[in-house]
Order: C-alpha cells, then structure tokens, then sequence
C-alpha cells in the first residue's frame, strides 16, 4: 500500500512539473525573435533621392536555425537574383539584436533594440559604403508589419528610402 502511494505521489508530482515546464514563457527576447519567424510576402517601395520610386515584390522564408536561438530569412530576390540571405540574433553580453545581411553585394550588420510598448524594432549601423542606415521595423499586428528604412551619406544628406510591407502567410499557404 505505502509503495503504491509513493508510486501515485511520485507520478502527481512528475506531471506537475512537466505541466509547469510546458507553461513557462520564453525570455522576453527570444519571444520578439519569435514574432519575425513564418513565410511573409513583402512589397518593397525602393525610392532613390534622384529618381523614380520601384515597387517589386518579394517572398521572405523565416525560420530558427539548428541551435534555436538565430532567426535565418532568405529573400527571394526578383530578376533572378541569388537569394539575401538575412540572421536576427539575440546578444546578451550586450543587449541588443545583431541583424546580419549576408550574400549581397556587401555584407554588413546592424544593430536593433526593441521597443515593446511600440511593437517596433529600431536599427542602425554604417553600410560598407559609409552611408549609414536607419531601419524601424514596427509590427502593426501579429501577421503584419511595416519597415521603414532611411540610407544618408556620411553628410547626412538622404540617398533614399524604403518601405517594405509584410504580411505573414497562414501555415499552409
């Protein structure tokens, strides 16, 4: 009898802690991270200082790497272009969210902090060029978001701005 209760204990007790493991939230930074991952379709509004504004389309695949802990997006690219290939991470020796552009032309990072009353991640960093980028990326609800991205000379002079207006595809789509 005594064993069989120490038995029925031990399991209410196991199933306790594996139903409290199964309710524990992710630290706040990876559940921002979280936020970014799914296939998202993408309207990118390029709009140069000196000419036209070009609106393409793109389909941008988000997922977590091996480890868990790292964001990958690859872009498809119009015209044929190979793939950008893109990582948002999560640095906690200093805080803040490291975004790497990777396979371009130049590859170059930026840096990101995040706003959680805004719902906003905000950017910045110098390209390879010495332009220096602004980025804000704002989640205007849990499937879509707006990014707005600024580029000026070492001046300060604006070169050109971007828009890209995401919506995450439904799991199936």
């Amino acid at each position: 009898m005594n064993r069989l209760l120490l038995i029925l204990f031990s399991s209410l007790v196991f199933t306790g802690l594996v139903a409290a493991q199964d309710k524990q939230q992710d630290p706040p930074e990876i559940a921002v991270l979280k936020r970014f991952v799914g296939t998202w379709d993408v309207a990118v509004t390029n709009t140069p200082v000196s000419g036209e504004a070009r609106t393409y389309k793109v389909v941008s695949h988000r997922s977590w790497d091996d480890v868990g802990n790292t964001v990958r997006f690859e872009d498809e690219q119009p015209n044929d272009r190979p793939p950008l290939r893109l990582s948002l991470r999560y640095d906690h020796e200093v805080g803040n969210y490291p975004f790497a552009v990777e396979g371009s032309e130049q590859n170059f990072q930026i840096v990101g902090s995040w706003d959680r009353k805004a719902s906003t991640m905000e950017f910045s960093g110098t390209l390879p060029n010495g332009a220096d980028l602004m980025l804000s990326h704002r989640f205007v609800s849990q499937d879509k978001a707006i990014v707005s991205a600024t580029i000026k000379n070492a001046e300060g002079v604006v070169l050109g701005k971007i828009v890209f207006h995401q919506t995450r595809r439904k799991s199936g789509d």
